[in-house]
Parts: C-alpha cells; structure tokens; sequence
C-alpha cells in the first residue's frame, strides 16, 4: 500500500492495522505505523487508538498514555472506547487502582463509561483473585444507569468458584437469574 501512487485514504491503512491487531500481533501495527510515519502518512483519530490499543496488549499502557497527549495535540477528542483501551492496559498490568481512578477521571471529565468500560474492571479484579472488589463494582453499577450482563455476572461467578467461594457463586447465580439476565 505504502508504494501505491497515489497512496490510499488514511482510513484504508486503518482498517489494515485494526484487522492485524484482532489477530494479536500488536508489535506488527506498531512497526506498520512507524513505517507509515516515515513516508509521511500521520496517523489519525481512528488510526491511534488501535496504537494504544496495542501498546496496552504489549504491556507498554506508558506508551499508550503518551499517544493521548498526542490525540489532544492534534485537536482530537479521545472517546470512550480510546479511554476503555488504557483501563483495559491498567488492568492487564494489574493496576486496578490505577484502572478505577482512570474510570472515575472520565466520568469527571464527562466521559460516560458503559457496560465494556466496567466490564473490563470487573475482569481485572477477578484475574487477581478479588472477587469481592468486582461485586462491591457491580452493586455501584446497579445503582447506576448500567445495564448488568451475563459476562460481568459469569466473570464474578467464575472467580467465586475458582476461590472456593460456591456458596457465594450460588447467590449470585440465583441473583442474575431472578433478574432475567
């Protein structure tokens, strides 16, 4: 693409890098926008949030929080989904603190987090063995405009289970069911 005359639309090479990242070779899209930087091609509002993305997924979430200063240096807005990424990144590196500050600064800066955005945090605390932590964030939730779904609830189950904590893991089944989730 990059010796195409005349080179295609920023969006082509977009969805290029977004289909290599779903095939989880991050460290690919990082060289590719490199390369395209190099010919001059600058990457856009839809091209840097699959860079943080993948940033997040090489474990450097650093990196992806240095590309949202430059998302703001462009005049772009990053969105939620942008933000989502960086909590998802916070999480895989085991910052869960880190992760809900980053939720709470959103929601302060009028970032509405949805179902994905709280789900991802549900899942961290669950991966480090605190199931306690994920169900204290899915009552706040309830009393929130947050719809619930069967993925946050079987995350939490399945952490209760893998603590040995059935009974627990029981009620909370007995609970999404009276719910109709």
């Amino acid at each position: 693409m990059l010796h195409m005359h005349p080179l295609p639309f920023i969006g082509d090479f977009t969805l290029l890098l977004g289909a290599i990242a779903k095939m989880k070779h991050y460290s690919v899209v990082v060289t590719l926008i490199k390369r395209m930087e190099s010919f001059g091609i600058s990457p856009n509002d839809f091209t840097l949030p699959v860079l943080i993305n993948c940033f997040c997924h090489l474990n450097r979430v650093d990196f992806g929080f240095s590309i949202i200063a430059t998302i703001l240096k462009l005049g772009y807005q990053p969105n939620r989904i942008t933000l989502t990424a960086l909590v998802k990144g916070l999480c895989l590196k085991v910052n869960i603190s880190g992760a809900v500050s980053l939720v709470e600064e959103m929601e302060n800066k009028g970032y509405e987090p949805n179902a994905c955005t709280c789900g991802t945090i549900v899942n961290g605390r669950c991966k480090t063995g605190q199931p306690g932590g994920a169900i204290r964030l899915l009552r706040k939730l309830e009393k929130g405009n947050f719809e619930q779904n069967v993925v946050m609830y079987s995350t939490i189950i399945d952490s209760l289970c893998k603590e040995k904590l059935v009974t627990e893991a029981l009620n909370l089944l007995s609970e999404m069911m009276s719910k109709g989730i």
